[in-house]
């Protein structure tokens, strides 16, 4: 390891003569279909003497530590059995091999000091429980911005501090969206309520969790692209401000089942939007693609945030699955949009049915009371179980371009 010292500025870098030993080695390793034990072991001990400076470098040694562990063979082995025990070359270590290349091909060095001891004047929060993450940035003389929802299907079998890590890589992925200019090479205090989390973020990794290790890299890549840093402080769960946006009611992300939805689409589909929903269960068209959805919270992958703050006059094939003490609010919006719509609706009596009576031209049953196939919502331990209403469940085809003439019939179904 090298230091270059210039006015205000000092660097670490990888000295040529051992960027010139290790690249042919690992050049030959990413070739090869097997490696030795004792090639790994020397290897990745020469990789993590170069830490301070390559500052992405100690990630992408982890897999290559479990390979060895897995191994079955103790770092106090003979060295005979070590160049007799041989490992099996995966695309993780392939991965790890063929960015260590990049480094030391790139070689720029690492600084000594580079983020500014300025803190961003905000409060920064992320929490996650078995089925949600939340992140919540409380800006000092600004907005909260608030980023939450439930975790896709292959997250959801992830353990609790993989799920940490996600809210926290959803947090800052919302704040190098919304807010670059104002992080970029600054430090940033987040409040993280894991310990486990923490550890492993600021040891660089690890390779007994290597899921973590993944969204760590995530988290490093976010840091780099954004020229920030972040700082972690543990709070207690108590005073962690997103742990409420994780204990959120369940049935307010309730998802309708794919076959039931397909039905519908069949009778008045097609359809380009889902107005309410989230990137974990927004529904998707009879080639499995997503539909565009407004989301409840920030989220990256949806078309804006808040419906009620959308303009939905000029939006065709909309599909709106509202949470149920919003129906009211949301049937208003779109009538005031002129936004026609398919709603799935509960076949209750409420002070909202004289309105859908008003506008509705066509209506069918999805489901009977208390049936359990229909709709399913995520438990606190992230596993999906049937959502089973007390009631039937209905969509109903509305036209708020124009008034029903079937007032009196759509009372007597509603």
């Amino acid at each position: 390891m090298g230091l270059n010292v210039t006015l205000y500025i000092v660097d670490f870098w990888c000295q040529k003569k051992r960027v010139s030993k290790y690249l042919p080695i690992l050049q030959s390793c990413i070739v090869k279909q097997w490696v030795s034990f004792s090639e790994l072991e020397k290897l990745v001990g020469k990789l993590v003497s170069l830490e301070s400076a390559v500052p992405a470098g100690m990630w992408y040694t982890r897999e290559q530590y479990a390979a060895l562990r897995k191994s079955g063979i103790s770092p106090e082995s003979r060295r005979s059995i070590k160049q007799s025990k041989f490992i099996k070359v995966t695309p993780q270590l392939l991965e790890e091999w063929n960015m260590w290349i990049y480094f030391l091909q790139t070689n720029t060095g690492s600084p000594w000091k580079k983020y500014q001891n300025v803190l961003v004047q905000a409060e920064i929060s992320s929490d996650a429980s078995g089925r949600s993450y939340a992140g919540v940035v409380d800006i000092v003389g600004g907005s909260v911005l608030v980023t939450a929802g439930e975790f896709d299907s292959d997250f959801l079998e992830q353990d609790i501090q993989v799920k940490e890590g996600e809210a926290l890589r959803a947090t800052l992925h919302m704040l190098l969206s919304t807010s670059w200019e104002k992080i970029r090479g600054k430090t940033l205090v987040c409040k993280v309520d894991n310990q486990v989390l923490k550890a492993v973020l600021e040891r660089k990794g690890t390779s007994q969790n290597l899921a973590l290790n993944n969204v760590g890299k995530q988290i490093y890549w976010l840091q780099h692209l954004g020229g920030f840093h972040i700082a972690l402080e543990y709070v207690k769960s108590e005073d962690n401000k997103a742990d409420q946006y994780t204990r959120e009611s369940p049935g307010l992300e309730a998802s309708i089942s794919h076959e039931a939805f397909q039905s519908i689409w069949e009778k008045w589909g097609p359809f380009q939007w889902d107005i309410m929903a989230s990137a974990a269960n927004v529904n998707r068209d009879p080639q499995n693609s997503k539909l565009k959805y407004f989301s409840r919270y920030f989220d990256p992958l949806s078309k804006g945030v808040n419906v009620f703050a959308q303009d939905l006059t000029k939006l065709e094939g909309i599909f709106c699955f509202p949470p149920i003490p919003v129906i009211g609010m949301i049937l208003k919006y779109l009538e005031q949009q002129k936004a026609n719509c398919v709603m799935i609706l509960p076949a209750i009596n409420s002070p909202w049915v004289n309105l859908v009576s008003s506008y509705m031209i066509d209506l069918i049953e999805i489901s009977a009371p208390y049936d359990h196939k229909t709709f399913s919502v995520l438990n606190n331990r992230g596993r999906r179980i049937p959502k089973k209403y007390p009631y039937s469940m209905i969509a109903v085809k509305l036209q708020f371009s124009s008034v029903s003439q079937n007032l009196n019939l759509n009372l007597t179904v509603l």
